[in-house]
């Protein structure tokens, strides 16, 4: 087993600090502060629990102390007092017996008695029959007897009470107790003053420990003190000093912590109330006192914990020290490793920069030519050794050209960024993309497990690029792919091939049909069934007349009543029977015989109101589909008016409806062509609404007084949140701008309901009625009729 050397350990611990997602040291540093921190934390929070649990056993034995104190001195008093009513029985029999006697009893029962120094017994007028000791009392005390006498109603006795305090000399603590005197029947017959000596009584409890600045007071009902005792010596009660005599709760006992003197700390109040006596027993510490021998040994213990702290802190710095000389020592060894490993890293990176600039798009950030070439080679090569199928698209965007003119390079960019975007999410990673340059990709579709599956990719393609790539530089844009596509190895064996003959097959797709897909192989092309035959003869058609107009009606959500139509063009072909315009339209417009078509449709729908007034038939308007093509020709509004002159018609009859995607071309034209259509009363609806550009856009600027929200949004209204969302909102714009709105494609009875609620005006759908001929569309116009089902 071979040893390290210690310059071999340390550049391993380097390499591994290196790699370290945290800063080593920084992590060691910090958790040497952090551990440090935890024990001493530790250690504070658990002696400052311990010290406050000190605290407070303290503060609970001294509440103990002066409850059971206050306890103690208030049975005393009570015992006192209940000797004092004892008295008032005796005093009743001097009334009975002689005075003599009587006398003789009372002496007798206070010569043993040191806590009550004087008594006197006084009749109903307050006239002295009998006193142990001479006396005069002050005026306060004579009004307290008399409001004693008067208290006193039919057999109810006054309950016992105290006088006010004598201020004479030698009678200090002398608190006058009044207590009634009851005659042979019940009532008041007169009143026993005795003269407590409360200051006997609180030299009792003199000398019992309640610290050095401790009180016992005794107050009266009313919260007037009597007494009170230090273990200085008795005072004289004063409760103008005094700030929280009784408790305001009313309670018989218990403690608080509040001020007791004016201009004094806080005490520790414990009261004992005699309940039938007017008496309240109160024994007080400061809370100062009672803490000092706590905050000795507190203090105490926090000097030593601040000098365990301080010297964990110094032990915790010299280790931290210890530790930055070590980084140091690190730092310098890693510093030349990191250095050699940025130079090479950054060698690789300018190696990898320069192959992404040789091999990717620039704009879309696909392959490029050059790197499509290489990848595409090498999947082919794989190919011939296995049993799977690959195809090679080529894709071109129509009327790319128009949009680059008409809207600016900086849109045409950022749209050719947004199809790049779709081909990948639409795509697989084991498919290769690129952008060839301009407006056209190449795309290799790889390990297909039949050739048919080419079919749908190729139609989800052109289902995705063509949706609304929406807020470009402040423009909605709308684009459909042209798609050639070539088959391995049935189309070519090598990548030249392939892409030779998917470009020829793109070009044939924008012949025939612009927004579609073509095989290069035409016997795969089933999905554009004799496109070839129709686009030849196109044109002697529309000479010949086999084309027929059909109507679709529109009918009001009030009352369900046919309100007008929508013609819409079929092509009756001798050999293939009826033709629906999806497959002969986008001819038209390759090949340039779209004008004279919609000339043609024009002429049919003027010719056809000619003809039902003529049977006497009711006029109802038809709305004419107007093409992108025709949008450009100024001469469109001078034809259509001409054709309405020339048939007699009013131009309220004649309606055009134009799509958002036919105005992008050159929409300054389409604006003045409309207006000229406005100028001349031919009513103007815009199709498909929420299907094109810039929707809210058209609606503020065209001259339109009618919407026709595309079927899209209608056909789940009622199971889309979504969808029901946009048309509600849509009725509503629409009728503050005063449109009307029209909803295309209803085709059940909740659609028509829902619709009928959110105000649309007109609806048109499978519903009411499939597009008819011209011979069904008579008993409509007598019958306009639709109750719905």
């Amino acid at each position: 087993m071979s040893s390290s050397t210690p310059s071999e350990i340390t550049r391993a611990m380097t390499r591994a600090f290196a790699k370290s997602r945290w800063n080593p040291w920084l992590v060691l540093h910090a958790g040497l502060f952090i551990l440090a921190g935890l024990l001493l934390a530790s250690m504070w929070s658990v002696s400052l629990a311990r010290l406050q649990h000190e605290r407070t056993l303290v503060i609970d034995h001294a509440r103990v102390s002066q409850q059971n104190l206050a306890g103690i001195i208030a049975e005393n008093l009570r015992q006192v007092l209940d000797r004092g009513v004892l008295y008032s029985s005796v005093a009743d029999g001097w009334f009975h017996a002689s005075p003599r006697t009587g006398e003789a009893n009372l002496a007798n029962l206070l010569a043993g008695d040191r806590t009550y120094n004087r008594m006197a017994i006084f009749n109903l007028q307050g006239h002295e029959l009998f006193a142990s000791s001479p006396h005069v009392m002050d005026t306060d005390q004579q009004a307290a007897l008399h409001d004693f006498l008067s208290s006193g109603a039919g057999n109810t006795l006054p309950a016992l009470r105290v006088a006010p305090l004598s201020r004479a000399y030698g009678e200090a603590w002398h608190a006058p107790l009044l207590l009634p005197l009851s005659g042979p029947e019940g009532g008041l017959r007169g009143a026993l003053m005795l003269h407590l000596d409360l200051g006997y009584l609180l030299r009792l409890y003199q000398d019992i420990d309640i610290g050095a600045n401790g009180v016992i007071q005794i107050f009266e009902e009313h919260g007037i003190e009597l007494a009170r005792a230090r273990r200085s010596g008795l005072e004289m009660g004063d409760s103008s000093k005094i700030v929280n005599p009784l408790p305001k709760d009313g309670s018989l006992s218990g403690t608080r912590s509040a001020p007791l003197f004016k201009a004094m700390s806080t005490y520790l109040i414990s009261h004992h109330s005699l309940g039938d006596y007017p008496f309240t027993v109160t024994v007080n510490q400061p809370v100062e006192d009672i803490l000092a021998e706590y905050r000795a040994r507190r203090d105490k213990d926090i000097m030593l914990m601040s000098l365990l702290t301080a010297i964990a802190l110094l032990l915790t710095v010299g280790v931290g020290v210890m530790v930055s000389r070590q980084r140091l020592y690190f730092e310098t060894v890693a510093r030349s490793e990191k250095e050699k490993k940025l130079l090479i890293e950054q060698l690789e990176d300018e190696k990898r920069r320069a192959y992404e600039l040789a091999s990717r798009d620039h704009l879309t950030g696909l392959a490029n030519r050059r790197m499509f070439m290489q990848l595409a080679a090498s999947h082919l090569a794989r190919a011939r050794r296995s049993r799977q199928h690959y195809a090679l698209m080529f894709l071109d965007l129509d009327r790319f050209k128009s949009i680059n003119d008409t809207l600016g390079h900086k849109v045409g960019d950022l749209l050719l960024r947004i199809v790049a975007q779709r081909l990948r999410e639409t795509l697989r990673e084991s498919d290769v993309i690129a952008r060839f340059g301009g407006d056209e990709f190449v795309i290799l579709v790889t390990g297909l497990e039949h050739e048919t599956d080419v079919v749908g990719i190729a139609e989800k393609l052109v289902e995705i690029i063509r949706k609304p790539c929406l807020d470009l530089d402040g423009h909605d844009v709308q684009v459909g792919p042209s798609i050639g596509v070539a088959l391995f190895p049935r189309d070519g064996q090598d990548l030249d091939t392939l892409i030779r003959h998917a470009d020829i097959a793109m070009y044939q797709s924008k012949k025939l049909s612009r927004g579609s897909f073509t095989f290069f192989d035409q016997s795969l092309n089933t999905h554009l069934p004799h496109a070839f035959d129709l686009e030849q003869r196109l044109p002697k058609a529309i000479e010949d007349g086999e084309f027929v107009l059909h109507f679709q009606p529109k009918v009001e959500t009030e009352g369900f009543r046919t309100v007008g139509f929508e013609a819409l063009i079929r092509w009756q072909h001798p050999e293939h029977g009826l033709i629906f315009p999806n497959d002969f339209i986008p001819l038209a417009e390759g090949n340039g015989q779209i004008l004279a078509l919609g000339q043609w449709i024009i002429e049919a729908a003027c010719r056809e109101l000619a003809a039902w007034r003529a049977d006497g038939l009711p006029l109802l308007p038809i709305a004419v589909n107007i093409s992108a093509r025709q949008l450009r020709d100024t001469g469109l509004p001078a034809y259509i008016t001409e054709r309405l002159a020339a048939h007699n018609l009013e131009p309220r009859l004649l309606q055009v409806e134009v799509t958002e995607s036919s105005l992008v071309e050159n929409i300054e034209i389409a604006r003045g062509i409309l207006d000229e259509l406005v100028a001349a009363g031919i009513g103007v609806a815009l199709d498909d609404f929420g299907n094109g550009f810039s929707s809210l856009g058209y609606i503020k600027t065209l001259p339109i007084d009618t919407i026709k929200i595309d079927r899209g949004f209608i056909r789940d209204i009622q199971n889309s949140p979504d969808d029901a969302i946009i048309v509600e909102s849509t009725i509503i714009l629409a009728h503050k701008l005063g449109l009307r709105v029209v909803a295309e494609g209803v085709e059940t009875s909740d659609q028509v309901v829902y619709l009928k609620n959110a105000g649309c005006d007109l609806l048109q759908g499978y519903y009411f009625s499939r597009p008819i001929p011209r011979e069904q569309v008579r008993g409509m116009l007598l019958h306009p009729m639709k109750e719905p089902s």
